[in-house]
């Protein structure tokens, strides 16, 4: 199996998004950047280990004057906390070649009836 190129990948990822280290959402017709909880760095990790509230962690995601706009939008905390579990089950369903896993034999089954 050949090596992963981690430094064409965090390039592609960045050209894609301008950043190595965020992810992209729409809400509000709006796009927003939040902090891939993957790729930031210790620092923002820790922090975010120590913070309380669920507007806290939004706050820490979008940062504080990206989160301002945000609400102003007619977001919350909710919807950021959701676009980070809906990234994350996205990065769980691609394989390694960044293809969606195959469908198990009974979802195919049941898509036939």
């Amino acid at each position: 199996m050949p090596d992963i190129d981690m430094d064409a990948l965090l390039a592609q990822r960045e050209e894609a998004t301008g950043s190595a280290d965020t992810f992209a959402f729409t809400f509000a017709g709006q796009r927003w950047f939040a902090k891939d909880p993957i790729m930031a760095d210790d620092d923002w990790k820790t922090e975010l280990a120590e913070l309380a509230s669920d507007v806290e962690v939004a706050e820490h995601y979008l940062g504080a004057e990206q989160y301002e706009r945000f609400v102003e939008a007619g977001g919350r905390n909710g919807v950021v906390l959701l676009a980070v579990r809906e990234y994350t089950k996205r990065l769980q369903d691609e394989d390694a070649h960044g293809r969606p896993t195959p469908r198990s034999a009974s979802s195919d089954k049941r898509r036939k009836r």
